[in-house]
């Protein structure tokens, strides 16, 4: 939502036929899982985030189906990642310390 103003917001809104609710929870979720792990928006705000994410929503540009997929798969590396994480720490606090 970069150039957009309230007012096109507002109308995006307003004019949206699907559920509401879901749309924030949805551009929540879009967001915090999947925005946020891109590499042009790691360093954006939350607010940013979710201004972009709605929009994505609101405009159809983003489906429930494809949220869904993409925070899932996220989530999977993530865990993965935390995994891995765990391993590592667990293998160096087996090695001797070497003075």
């Amino acid at each position: 939502m970069e150039n957009k103003n309230n007012t096109n917001f507002e109308e995006e809104i307003t004019n949206y036929t699907e559920d509401k609710y879901n749309a924030v929870v949805l551009a929540s979720i879009w967001a915090t899982k999947v925005l946020k792990r891109r590499e042009e928006f790691k360093h954006k705000q939350d607010t940013e985030l979710i201004k972009v994410a709605l929009d994505d929503i609101l405009s159809g540009r983003v489906s429930a189906q494809q949220v869904l997929k993409e925070s899932k798969a996220s989530i999977a590396a993530q865990l993965k990642e935390e995994e891995e994480a765990r391993k590592e720490a667990e293998r160096k606090a087996k090695e001797p310390l070497k003075l």
